[in-house]
């Protein structure tokens, strides 16, 4: 390997390993945030470039018990939809509330939405395994809980966006009143794989400024020398 190409290959690594670090940070930053799924990072190489890719771990994340009746969890494949003013957006985080007009919104605001509309939940409402909400006996809304064909992409604020060009369904996810889903993030994993990239980047780095030395040495010893 020439002095170029093994420069190429310790600048090509630490772009590599900043961009892994940069992910794991994201995981460590979410291990206590609800309904939050661990994201990784892929390589793909086209011709001579690099092209990331990151996806999002299908994992279910454990459950833990709150006894809050708008606090929900999804055990199973599925996204609960929210409005926002981008559109119709998918989260697994069940800290619900119920705002002035009786409608069901997450944490930052935004809609749940039900089988119509935004989520209804009159005064002494309850959610049943299948998502609906009962009222006086009576069914009144269902939260509208989908999956999709292919992954979700994630957009702002940790909300997914839909698949281009995948129609939402019904997901099978059971709905879990008075729980919520924690991170799936595995802490010491993330920790012992952001010291592994820690290590590989400083020996990238270490590669590249032993082949500049050797590069310059080249350039400015060898004419001298010749002379």
């Amino acid at each position: 390997m020439s002095d170029t190409d093994a420069l190429t290959a310790a600048a090509t690594g630490m772009r590599v390993q900043a961009a892994t670090l940069d992910v794991i940070a994201h995981n460590l930053a979410n291990s206590s945030s609800a309904g939050f799924r661990a994201r990784h990072e892929a390589f793909v190489s086209l011709g001579n470039e690099l092209v990331s890719d990151i996806g999002v771990s299908s994992a279910q994340g454990p459950l833990h018990r709150t006894d809050v009746p708008t606090d929900v969890a999804l055990f199973g494949q599925g996204y609960f939809a929210v409005a926002t003013a981008d559109g119709v957006r998918y989260t697994r985080d069940g800290r619900f509330a119920v705002d002035a007009r009786g409608h069901l919104s997450d944490t930052r605001g935004n809609p749940v939405l039900g089988a119509l509309g935004p989520a209804r939940f009159p005064s002494g409402s309850r959610i049943d395994e299948q998502g609906r909400i009962f009222a006086s006996g009576h069914v009144v809304d269902r939260l509208r809980v989908v999956a999709f064909d292919k992954p979700c992409t994630e957009g702002q604020d940790g909300l997914f966006v839909a698949p281009h060009g995948c129609t939402p369904r019904r997901a099978p996810a059971r709905v879990r009143v008075g729980y919520l889903e924690d991170s799936g993030v595995d802490a010491v994993a993330e920790m012992t794989a952001l010291v592994a990239a820690e290590r590989a980047y400083e020996a990238n780095e270490k590669s590249a400024a032993r082949t500049d030395e050797s590069l310059r040495r080249l350039v400015t010893d060898v004419p001298v020398v010749r002379s």
